[in-house]
C-alpha cells in the first residue's frame, strides 16, 4: 500500500513537472528560432561586407521575436483583453500577410527558370551592386550567364544597365562591360546604359537609348529577381521577352527571397507592376 502511494505521488509530481516544462520548452524553441534568425542575417551582413537597411530591419525583427517568445504568455493575456474589433483586425492582417507571402513567394520561385531561345536581338543585363570596381556575386552570376549566351549566339548584342550608386567607383554598366570584354565578348556588341537606379529605370532608359520594346530580348537577372523583371518589362510594353536567370547560392537564397517579397509588394502597391 505504501509503495502504491509513493508511486502515485511520484506520478503526480512528474505530471506537474511536465506541465511546467512544456510551455518552457515551447518558449525555448521559439527563442532559438529568433536567435538563428539574428545569427543568419549577421552572417549575411559579414558575407556582404556591409549591414544595409534591410538586414538591420531583419536583425531588429529577430531580436523582437526573441523578446516576444520570452514574454509570449503575458502577451497572449494582454491580447485577450483587447477589444474584439482589434483582435479581429489583427487576425485579418496576419492572415493577409501570410497569404500574400505564400502567393508571392510561389510566383517568384515559379519564375526562377530559363525560357530563352537562340538568336535574340538583344540581351539586357540588369544592374546589381558593385563594390568599388568589383561586381558583387549576384552580378558575377548575371555576367557569366550573359557571356555564355553571347558566345553561343554571335548575332546577339547586349545592353548592360545600371548607374553608379554608393560605394561604387564607376557605373554598374561599365563594370559589366569590362568583365564581358574579359570574357571574350567583342566590345562592338556591348551597349551601355549607365544612369538607371532601379529595375524600372533599367528598362525605361535602355529603350530610350536603343529602342528595345519591339525587339526580341532576353532578360538576364538573378533567379529570385526574374518575376519582378518580367512584370516590369511587360508593364512598360516590352513585346517579346525571354528570360535567362543567374543562379543564386542556396545559402543566400532565403535572404534574397525575403528581400524580393518586400520589393514585389512595394512594386504592386505603387502600381509599377
Amino acid at each position: 500500500m505504501a509503495a502504491f502511494k509513493r508511486t502515485c505521488v511520484k506520478f503526480t509530481f512528474l505530471k506537474k513537472l511536465k506541465q511546467k516544462i512544456k510551455p518552457f520548452r515551447k518558449n525555448i524553441v521559439f527563442t532559438s528560432l529568433g536567435i538563428l534568425f539574428v545569427v543568419y542575417f549577421l552572417c549575411v551582413s559579414m558575407f556582404w561586407g556591409r549591414v544595409d537597411s534591410f538586414n538591420k530591419v531583419m536583425i531588429a525583427l529577430g531580436f523582437l521575436w526573441i523578446i516576444i517568445s520570452i514574454k509570449i504568455d503575458k502577451i497572449i493575456e494582454i491580447f485577450k483583453k483587447l477589444p474584439k474589433i482589434i483582435k479581429i483586425a489583427s487576425k485579418i492582417i496576419l492572415a493577409c500577410f501570410i497569404l500574400s507571402f505564400i502567393i508571392v513567394q510561389s510566383i517568384i520561385i515559379f519564375n526562377m527558370r530559363t525560357t530563352s531561345t537562340a538568336d535574340a536581338d538583344y540581351v539586357i543585363v540588369l544592374g546589381c551592386q558593385v563594390n568599388g570596381l568589383i561586381p558583387s556575386i549576384p552580378l558575377i552570376h548575371r555576367i557569366n550567364v550573359a557571356a555564355k549566351y553571347l558566345r553561343e549566339n554571335q548575332n546577339t548584342n547586349v545592353v548592360v544597365t545600371g548607374g553608379q550608386g554608393p560605394g561604387e567607383d564607376i557605373s554598374e554598366a561599365e563594370v559589366m562591360q569590362r568583365v564581358l570584354i574579359q570574357r571574350g565578348i567583342d566590345a562592338n556588341r556591348i551597349f551601355t546604359e549607365g544612369k538607371s537606379r532601379s529595375t524600372m529605370e533599367n528598362f525605361i532608359f535602355s529603350d530610350e537609348l536603343f529602342n528595345l520594346r519591339d525587339k526580341n530580348v532576353v532578360i538576364v537577372s538573378s533567379d529570385y529577381h526574374m518575376f519582378r523583371a518580367i512584370s516590369t518589362a511587360k508593364k512598360l510594353n516590352y513585346k517579346n521577352i525571354q528570360t535567362l536567370p543567374g543562379k543564386s547560392r542556396l545559402s543566400m537564397l532565403p535572404v534574397y527571397l525575403l528581400r524580393e517579397y518586400a520589393a514585389v509588394m512595394y512594386y504592386i502597391l505603387s502600381g509599377r507592376i
